[in-house]
């Protein structure tokens, strides 16, 4: 059995995964008041885009491009951002407060400083989050995006062998998720 130094038990990877399922759902309801409209947006000029391209394959005159229009980067930009505040917030807010977010509270797990029982403070808090989304936006930039991509997932699946269970954000911020 696995443990903090003070002997609190850490929790399994798939208590973690369901936690960020529950917690990635909430937290897009959440923003998507927010986010909504530039998502709708976004997704009136991807159809525009599917259907030129269907009526020019169909005319006989098809266009090979994996390139998104310009203006979809317009609507989901902003979207994207504004995700990222929520998520933050939410995050930040329950971790700081709580331990725990909603998510991780119904499957019985918190987060703390692995050698400091109680709340994490506010700056474990945003290391942890910061890593996290310094990978997601690092996946986005052409060429290297598959190599951020690439960790991100390493980052994620880390506490599967890790004798602490720590992912990389953890590590960064000397964080352990345990069980409550």
């Amino acid at each position: 059995m696995h443990t903090t130094p003070d002997g609190q038990q850490l929790s399994g990877w798939w208590r973690r995964v369901f936690a960020r399922i529950i917690d990635s759902i909430i937290v897009g309801i959440i923003g998507l008041p927010l986010t909504g409209y530039f998502y709708y947006q976004y997704v009136l000029v991807i159809w525009q885009y599917l259907e030129d391209t269907m009526d020019a394959a169909a005319a006989g005159t098809p266009t090979t491009t994996t390139a998104l229009p310009p203006e979809a980067y317009k609507w989901m930009v902003p979207a994207v951002l504004i995700g990222m505040v929520v998520s933050f917030v939410y995050e930040y807010l329950f971790l700081t407060k709580k331990g725990a977010t909603p998510g991780k509270m119904a499957l019985g797990i918190a987060v703390r400083l692995r050698d400091v029982p109680g709340l994490p403070p506010g700056q474990a808090v945003a290391k942890r989050y910061g890593f996290e989304i310094a990978l997601g936006v690092l996946g986005a930039i052409p060429l290297i995006g598959t190599l951020f991509g690439f960790l991100a997932l390493i980052n994620y699946l880390w506490p599967l062998w890790d004798d602490k269970k720590q992912a990389l954000h953890d590590k960064i911020a000397g964080t352990n998720v345990v069980r409550t």
